[in-house]
């Protein structure tokens, strides 16, 4: 599986090593698909980070464990039947269609599971809830029941960053450009899981890589008896490069993306 890479690369570096050392011919062209990758990522809540984040993601990650997450009582108290880092795709996921027809994964029993203040909301605290929390929160977005901001503001931890990113959001985000370039939600990995704060790799199809998928890291925290984005000091959803795994290396969503 494409290792997670969480570091302080700009999007010039990032294109400048092409994330391989293979010849020039080839780097060439692996270049040009990372520069159409960019422009798609870049609507979904600013991937990239600036060159600095003064160490928040080394301070901020959590330690991998396989702990049991419980529910607490609270608005949600979502019931865990599954804490396992690498969970089974529920019977009941369903994918929901927002705007341009884009979809996500949605599961009745891992979430959301209620609706509060008008958002669907109330995940499992658990890793398969984590990863549809995270996705959840970023096709908001295209959500066409709520503005883009609103839905920002409700799906993102407080924090240093959340007004910057719901703002930048907002003015860049677009259904269509996502559409057309085929990126749609494939999957996901679970890669450090606390009862608090999960670290997922969200994977989409994107058919201008070499493998058919890119990876996007991302981090979620729970407060108030459910999941929130996660969102670094200066705005940005990341701070690392996107990865592109193969088929098989992530949990698939399955059933239709379309």
């Amino acid at each position: 599986m494409a290792e997670r890479n969480r570091n302080n690369k700009g999007i010039g570096e990032t294109v400048k090593r092409g994330w391989n050392s293979k010849p020039a011919a080839v780097a060439a062209i692996v270049v040009l698909a990372l520069v159409v990758i960019v422009v798609m990522l870049s609507t979904l809540l600013g991937v990239f980070a600036p060159a600095k984040n003064d160490g928040q993601d080394a301070a901020n990650k959590p330690t991998p464990t396989q702990s049991t997450p419980t529910s607490i009582d609270g608005p949600c108290n979502v019931s865990v039947t599954d804490s396992s880092t690498t969970p089974k795709i529920p019977t009941d996921l369903t994918w929901k269609t927002g705007a341009e027809g884009l979809t996500w994964p949605m599961s009745k029993s891992a979430g959301p599971t209620k609706t509060v203040d008008g958002f669907e909301a109330c995940f499992a605290r658990s890793p398969l809830g984590a990863a549809l929390a995270a996705q959840n929160a970023i096709y908001s977005q295209y959500d066409t029941s709520h503005s883009v901001a609103a839905s920002l503001n409700f799906y993102i931890a407080d924090s240093k960053g959340k007004a910057a990113n719901v703002e930048g959001t907002a003015k860049s985000s677009n259904a269509t450009q996502m559409r057309a370039a085929g990126m749609n939600p494939a999957g996901f990995t679970v890669d450090a899981f606390t009862k608090n704060r999960a670290d997922v790799t969200l994977v989409y199809s994107n058919p201008s890589t070499s493998t058919g998928y890119v990876g996007i890291a991302c981090s979620v925290q729970w407060v108030d008896d459910d999941w929130k984005l996660s969102v670094l000091d200066n705005g940005e959803l990341s701070s690392g490069n996107p990865t592109t795994p193969s088929e098989g290396d992530f949990i698939s969503w399955g059933g239709t993306t379309q």
